[in-house]
């Protein structure tokens, strides 16, 4: 499964790059390998651990930069 996601710049090492995630309580940003996006703007994760209303719980694959591996994102983001 995938995640939209949206590329804000490049991170502070060549393979790495800087992406925001519009979560249900805000906008989180998370470091991930250039190589992880398809597109440009889809980011891998594992299958939703939780649903509730049209949200998904989903783990990313890296700590976001708030700390957190797992956000609620709305269910249209998830492909």
């Amino acid at each position: 499964m995938r995640v939209k996601v949206e590329k804000i710049r490049g991170g502070s090492h060549p393979s790495e790059v800087l992406v925001s995630v519009k979560t249900t309580q805000g906008e989180e940003r998370l470091v991930v390998h250039p190589r992880s996006l398809r597109e440009g703007d889809t980011l891998e994760i594992g299958y939703p651990i939780n649903q509730e209303s049209s949200n998904y719980l989903v783990e990313l694959p890296r700590e976001t930069i708030s700390g957190s591996w797992r956000v609620w994102v709305p269910a249209e983001l998830v492909s």
